[in-house]
């Protein structure tokens, strides 16, 4: 058995609870990290006093940024108006991009109404998550029912949205891992009030079912009144490319991550400010998984000041969505093996034995 065989069987993320002979077989440079992971077990709890308390300060609401739902509408609706209106292709394809990031980032909204973080009163957020997620087909009310689960069981076997417990055959979970890039968010929109209505109160149920009833309504009323056209230019177009966007966003922020570290198992893409912003800092997710209570606005803060703190531990931050994707397909070239993550180049040296 050679020695890199050793480590990755000594490795406390790996699992062996497959008999697929792929698992036992390091690629070369598996996850581009020659030997084993010897990231630092950190956690909250390691920061400083001084730093806990800056974080707290981060949880501070402020109400000016909800309006930030009614700006993001406004921009699909003016570049979906420019589309329609547009004899150019070229227009029509800038237009489709641009509406499509927009209605992305109104699903994170709903994320953000999820956790309560426009009032901290669910009575009122519930009705931020059904606005913002009504236009990409997301199920807000399922949605409040199932993440809290995720971030319980974050990467474990609990855990909804964890696709490493699909299968444990590394054959398989390369199909898997592409499926979710090319579909999984078509899939996720049904499974999200299916699920939600499954496992939820009385109560939570009857909330599912008057948001299914409330987007019927009102897509069925947007079907009846407009052309065809302009629906599938301003809207079915757009949203095409929202449900792309959601796939990489979505496989950026858990896809090959690992357990046994807070730090480890989800991962942060930076990026410039305005492409941030127009994803309300989902990509600051690692830092959303710490402190979910922290709203999007002040999480580029918050990496700020919990940068030291990831650097000694390893943490998985990608410098882009350019270099995550690129090291994606590289493993996914070699063969993945469940349990393990990938290592940002810029800190193979420091993580990697």
């Amino acid at each position: 058995m050679s020695t890199q065989q050793q480590a990755l069987q000594r490795s406390p993320l790996h699992r062996s609870d497959t008999s697929d002979p792929l698992e036992h077989r390091n690629p070369p440079s598996i996850y581009f990290c020659d030997g084993d992971d010897r990231s630092e077990p950190r956690s909250r709890h390691s920061l400083p006093p001084e730093t806990k308390l800056a974080v707290r300060a981060l949880h501070v609401l402020d109400p000016r940024w909800n309006w930030v739902i009614v700006l993001y509408y406004t921009l699909w609706l003016v570049s979906a108006w420019i589309a329609v209106h547009s004899g150019s292709f070229l227009v029509r394809l800038a237009m489709a991009l641009t509406g499509g990031l927009v209605l992305s980032t109104l699903s994170v909204l709903a994320h953000e109404a999820s956790h309560n973080l426009f009032t901290h009163r669910a009575s009122v957020d519930q009705w931020f998550g059904f606005f913002a997620g009504l236009p990409v087909l997301f199920s807000s009310a399922g949605y409040r029912v199932m993440h809290p689960l995720h971030h319980k069981y974050l990467r474990s076997e609990r855990d909804p949205d964890d696709i490493e417990n699909i299968t444990r055959n590394s054959r398989l979970l390369r199909v898997v891992y592409i499926f979710v890039f090319v579909a999984a968010v078509y899939l996720y929109l049904v499974t999200v009030p299916v699920n939600g209505y499954r496992n939820g109160t009385r109560e939570e149920r009857r909330a599912i079912l008057l948001e299914l009833g409330g987007m019927v309504l009102v897509l069925g009323a947007a079907w009846t009144l407009l052309p065809v056209t302009v629906l599938v230019v301003g809207w079915v177009l757009p949203l095409l490319v929202a449900g792309q966007i959601a796939n990489i966003r979505g496989l950026a922020e858990h896809g090959l991550t690992a357990t046994g570290n807070e730090l480890i198992n989800a991962r942060t893409v930076t990026s410039t400010p305005v492409l941030s912003f127009l994803m309300c800092n989902i990509n600051y997710h690692l830092e959303h998984h710490l402190y979910p209570g922290v709203p999007w606005y002040n999480l580029p803060r918050l990496h700020e000041l919990l940068q030291r703190e990831e650097e000694r531990a390893g943490a998985s931050v990608y410098r882009g969505y350019g270099a995550f994707l690129r090291d994606v397909a590289r493993v996914l070239l070699h063969g993945v093996t469940p349990g393990r993550r990938l290592i940002p180049a810029h800190i193979r040296e420091h993580v990697c034995v």
